[in-house]
C-alpha cells in the first residue's frame, strides 16, 4: 500500500473513531449493534485495513451520519493519486 493510501486510511479511521466516541459508544457495543466484529472496527479505526463500501455503509448507519459526510471529510485531492 502506498504512503498516501495509508495516510488516507488513518484519517478515515481517526474520523470514524471520533464520531463513535462523540456518540458515547464503546468499540464493543458499536461492533455488536452494527453486525461488525470488534477486530474489524479496531482495524478500521486504526487505519490498518482498506475496508469495503458495504462496511462503510454499516458504519455510517451506526453513526447516524450520511456516508457522503464521512467521505467529504477525507478532503481527497482528485487531481492527484490521493
Amino acid at each position: 500500500m502506498e504512503r498516501d493510501e495509508k495516510k488516507l486510511l488513518k484519517h478515515l479511521g481517526n474520523y470514524l473513531k471520533t464520531l463513535r466516541i462523540k456518540r458515547g459508544t464503546s468499540l464493543n457495543i458499536f461492533a455488536y449493534e452494527n453486525d461488525l466484529t470488534t477486530a474489524t472496527v479496531s482495524r478500521i479505526e486504526n487505519g490498518v485495513v482498506d475496508t469495503k463500501i458495504s462496511t462503510l455503509i454499516k458504519y455510517a448507519k451506526g453513526l447516524e451520519t450520511p456516508l457522503e459526510t464521512i467521505l467529504q471529510n477525507l478532503h481527497i485531492d482528485y487531481t492527484n493519486n490521493f
